[in-house]
């Protein structure tokens, strides 16, 4: 996994502002979005989303926040939360690996704009921290 010299600097000041540890970090258009360590969502976020919102401040972008976990299941889960995702298989064909994600289809018509880009975040953070080369919502 590389990172840019901006998104260091910018796991820096989210480290800065917040208190908690970023394991990585994806700027993309105008949102920034942080793989915070396992159990420190809540000070990530801060009471009633403060270091949320100070850092939408200072970068001017909007920031979003993924727990890490180092399960792919429960990765995949936080990645789409609040969508329920009920199951994650993992297949190998031709030796690349794909997740297919079973998502309860009354969250897959209420969040069906937000998962299509949630999507394409989960493949990129799969493959940057599983090893997984495509993800399928199913």
């Amino acid at each position: 996994m590389r990172l840019t010299t901006t998104e260091i600097k910018y796991m820096s000041l989210f480290e800065s502002v917040t208190g908690a540890l970023a394991r990585d970090c994806i700027v993309k258009d105008n949102v920034v979005i942080f793989v915070v360590k396992e159990g420190n969502m809540g000070l990530a976020i801060g009471k009633n989303g403060k270091n949320v919102k100070r850092l939408e401040q200072i970068l001017g972008k909007r920031v979003e926040l993924v727990e890490y976990a180092q399960d792919l299941k429960q990765f995949l889960k936080n990645v789409f939360y609040p969508a329920n995702v009920l199951n994650v298989n993992v297949v190998e064909r031709n030796g690349k690996r794909t997740a297919y994600v079973i998502i309860d289809s009354k969250d897959r018509r209420t969040f069906s704009k937000r998962i299509g880009g949630r999507i394409r975040l989960a493949r990129i953070l799969v493959q940057r921290h599983f090893k997984i080369d495509n993800v399928v919502v199913a």
